[in-house]
């Protein structure tokens, strides 16, 4: 099929041809919603008649669409509508990619040592994310990398060749598509002839050790100008592949020992010889060849960790034992030094994803991490970890100025503020928060300043001996202020740094801001950064687009007196802007390395009994999650890439995006009649309410218009009121009765926060979490009279109620995040059994948050729960350390 410019495909209207090639067609073309430019891969016309094929490909696609690296041309979608030629059109939407192939580079000869090490390195790290998520590429090859002007390399049509299963070959051996060979079973995909490896050539199955291979020969290519493996006709190279070694008199006289020795062990013929894991080569090419300046701070990644466990923690304890030497000498005459605590560690870290979760004692001895429900202390001149001890929920970590205590928050919602010795023994609770925390510091002068999700105050202040909290600031609303989050307190304690985050436009709007003390004015030192930190080089270091960034400041003037340099990419950041970084005043930097802000869950369901079946979807940043009336769909409010909704079909196996718009869409709610969503997003500035057809016809319905963020929660059996959440300056989280044809009415409205209301199936109760207690608890109220009772189901603690779809069985999250369930009887009071609990506390629950992250079946059978990654230990997150870091900071952004 050939397309013309100004053809029209679904919402994609052609630009231009990028070429042809076996896998199909690729256009230029303009995403009509978004106003960006994509690349279209038109599909084979064989999918036309096998909808299983196609089918199959569609969830391939959505796996892939799950890759989100720098060096990873993207796939955003799947199209599959009518062209206005009036043919049918199957098409993957792809990151449009500028620059020359490799194939175009190589072309004109061999690439200078320094340059090629460059992109080999960067090609590592692509292959590395792939092979993470459980994705081999098949069909690595100099046509299928690009790089752009700023030496960018992206790695592009990572596993097509298991999706599509190739087609026949071209005429140029070295840019052929992949080649399927007859009679071998159904589904090997075998790549193309000079770059496959020698198992694909005998028609065996690949994995990652056949991207290794392909890795080693692209960097042979661009070593030497030649293929490592060439030949007249495609036989001869098939036969060199299997019977030859590349001609390595042809590597240049000026390539290092160490690189040689990769590229031996990446081409090995025993694929049991060859080198398992690409993190093993990166790790090579970065460490003996020297390239420690050049390098991604993020290339110790998970996979590398586990592959170099063994030596990683030789180097934690090289570190550890020279710790006592490197504090005596002059920082200056240290080289850097990482290591990592790597996840196969009996104590490795967990990571609670709404809060700080690690924190370094000021003369950067000993690092304080979360593990679970447990407190962990890492002494650098030791090798084993202590526990402080077991606690509900710890979150939100940090240190007394002089390293002794140790704060943090204990719970979800309105959680106590605790301190524990660093050495041990009982903890020791300060005051009671009013909401989530977002993070907290300990001053110089015995004061704490902490942050919650409240949206009536900004900082709080009090005394770490304990007692009543002050109010220090409140957004400005006026302003466009949300939040005040991420307090830090500078140098002398008369003013500190925290975050404030914008009420549209999300973290690229947030700011740096610093408040004096003595007056109780701020002001802003830097635009779209978040959770700054005071380094003693004269810098700030803080969060911004899932990087750290660092800009050189005058402390005595309060000002930054430079640009920003971004100093490590993919750091772990929430979505609220906190980093999850910590640096010592001596000048040691730990990080948790991430895929930058949001994390990646996959979806699962759960029965009664406990038995899991993991859904095909790919992993994202879920939040919130609905299943149909119907159960033929699943609503997913998901917080990476466009913080849109997606709507999951249970049959066809499909994740299909329902709304477009640039700003925050959220809590998904179902009609009755599983036809039409309502959900709550920022494109008009607050959050107020819409709704739109769930399958993506007709336009967008807005619902309300208040100058107060209103959030959906439950609609009525009728489908025509729905009880929603109001969060009003100074008066916090109250329940409305809203009319979809009408204004709303007061429901549940008190002191306290109300949140996550549900109506009963029969609409006669409403269930809803308060913190009128004291803590988060669960109540029950007749409906629509809602003052004619009230009665608390939940004991010692609870939140986000859910009804199961037949009346009787109200379910909830305990403190500590286990389902729990109890049955009431309905008559004029609603009499209800003691707790009991179904599923423990093992599934994603992020407390921090003010909605329900799980579900429940219509027949009441099973549950939607979410689980972390993608049930891998690779997933589990890292520590890596850095000490000496200062000087690299110096080097990389001078300070004036």
């Amino acid at each position: 099929m050939s397309l013309t410019p100004g053809t029209r495909v679904g919402l994609y209207e052609v630009t231009g041809t990028l070429g042809a090639g076996g896998m199909g067609e690729v256009y230029r073309a303009r995403d009509t919603r978004l106003r960006r430019d994509v690349a279209l891969k038109i599909l084979p016309d064989a999918f036309a008649g096998d909808p299983d094929r196609l089918a199959r490909f569609e969830r391939e696609a959505q796996v892939l669409a799950s890759l989100n690296h720098p060096n990873i041309g993207a796939i955003f979608g799947f199209e599959d509508s009518p062209a206005e030629t009036g043919r049918y059109v199957r098409a993957l939407v792809l990151e449009l990619v500028e620059g020359p192939t490799l194939a175009d580079r190589i072309a004109r000869g061999p690439i200078a040592l320094d340059e090629a090490l460059a992109i080999a390195r960067q090609i590592a790290e692509a292959l590395e994310a792939a092979h993470e998520h459980g994705i081999v590429h098949r069909d690595l090859k100099p046509a299928n990398i690009k790089v752009r002007d700023d030496g960018t390399v992206k790695v592009l049509d990572f596993g097509l060749a298991k999706a599509l299963e190739g087609d026949a070959p071209a005429a140029d051996i070295s840019m052929s598509p992949t080649l399927s060979v007859a009679g071998t079973r159904a589904g090997v995909i075998l790549g193309t002839a000079a770059y496959m490896a020698p198992e694909q050539a005998r028609g065996k199955t690949v994995g990652r050790r056949a991207d290794i291979w392909a890795f080693g020969c692209v960097v042979f290519e661009l070593l030497t100008g030649k293929a490592a493996f060439d030949g007249d006709g495609i036989t001869d190279v098939l036969a060199r592949v299997l019977e030859r070694d590349p001609d390595w008199t042809a590597l240049p006289a000026n390539t290092p020992t160490a690189i040689q020795a990769v590229l031996k062990r990446c081409l090995e013929k025993d694929c049991r010889k060859r080198i398992a894991h690409i993190s093993t080569a990166l790790f090579l090419l970065e460490e003996r060849a020297g390239l420690e300046s050049a390098r991604s701070p993020l290339a110790v990644s998970r996979r590398r960790r586990l592959a170099f466990a063994g030596t990683l923690m030789l180097l934690v304890g090289a570190a550890a034992a020279g710790t006592s030497m490197w504090m005596l000498a002059s920082p200056a005459s240290m080289p850097v030094t990482r290591f990592v605590i790597p996840a196969s560690d009996a104590m490795a870290p967990s990571v609670q994803g709404s809060d700080r979760d690690l924190a370094i004692t000021p003369d950067g001895t000993r690092l304080v991490y979360l593990r679970t429900d447990q407190l962990i202390v890492r002494d650098f001149d030791r090798l084993e970890a202590t526990t402080l001890g077991s606690f509900v929920s710890p979150r939100g970590i940090f240190l007394s100025p002089d390293g002794q205590w140790v704060g943090f928050f204990d719970g979800a919602g309105t959680s106590p503020l605790k301190k524990v010795a660093i050495s041990g023994g009982p903890a020791i609770t300060l005051t009671t928060t009013d909401a989530a925390s977002r993070g907290a510091a300990w001053g110089e002068d015995g004061t704490i300043v902490y942050a919650t999700t409240l949206l009536a105050t900004g900082l709080q202040r009090m005394s770490s001996e304990g007692g009543a909290p002050t109010v220090l600031t409140r957004p400005d609303r006026g302003r466009g202020e949300a939040d005040h989050l991420w307090p830090q307190f500078l140098p002398g304690g008369q003013a500190l740094l925290f975050t404030i985050t914008a009420t549209t436009g999300g973290l690229d709007n947030a700011q740096v801001a610093l408040l004096d003390l003595r007056t109780g004015n701020y002001t802003t030192v830097v635009r779209g950064g978040h959770d700054a930190r005071y380094v003693p080089t004269g810098h700030l270091v803080y969060g911004a687009a899932g990087t750290m960034r660092a800009v050189p400041f005058d402390l005595e003037r309060r000002v930054v007196t430079g640009p920003p340099v971004s100093i490590v990419d993919g750091v772990g950041t929430s979505r609220n802007g906190g980093v999850d970084m910590t640096i010592a005043s001596t000048g040691t930097l730990a990080y948790i390395p991430g895929l930058g802000i949001g994390a990646q869950r996959s979806l699962v369901w759960v029965d009664r009994m406990g038995r899991e079946e993991l859904l095909p979807t790919p992993a994202r940043d879920y939040q919130y999650a609905r299943i149909s009336p119907d159960g033929t769909r699943l609503a997913l409010d998901i917080r990476d890439q466009e913080e849109d909704i997606w709507i999951w079909n249970f049959t066809r196996l499909t994740l299909t995006r329902l709304t477009f718009d640039a700003s925050l869409d959220l809590y998904p709610v179902w009609t009755p009649d599983s036809r039409r969503i309502v959900f709550a997003s920022q494109r008009s500035g607050t959050q107020n309410l819409y709704a739109q057809a769930a399958d993506g016809t007709g336009g967008v319905q807005r619902l309300t218009d208040t100058p107060s963020a209103q959030f959906p929660y439950s609609m009525m059996p009728a489908g025509d009121r729905l009880v929603v959440r109001e969060d009003a300056p100074q008066r916090g989280s109250d329940l409305l009765l809203l009319p979809l044809a009408g204004e709303p009415r007061p429901l549940v409205q008190s002191m306290f926060s109300e949140l996550n209301a549900e109506l009963s199936p029969d609409g006669r109760w409403l269930a809803y979490q308060s913190n009128e207690s004291g803590r988060d608890e669960i109540y029950v109220r007749p409906f629509p009279d809602v003052t004619g009772g009230r009665w608390q189901v939940s004991t010692g603690g609870g939140r986000t109620p859910l009804w199961a779809r037949t009346a009787g069985e109200l379910f909830y999250r305990s403190a500590d995040g286990a389902v729990m369930a109890v049955r009431g009887e309905s008559g004029p009071a609603w009499r209800v059994t003691l707790p009991t609990q179904v599923l423990p506390a093992r599934y994603w629950d992020d407390s921090g948050t003010t909605g329900r992250t799980f579900d429940i079946a219509p027949d009441g059978r099973r549950f939607l729960m979410m689980t972390r990654g993608v049930n891998d230990k690779s997933a589990a997150p890292q520590i890596v350390v850095v000490q000496n870091w200062q000087e690299e900071l110096k080097r990389l952004v001078p300070s004036n």
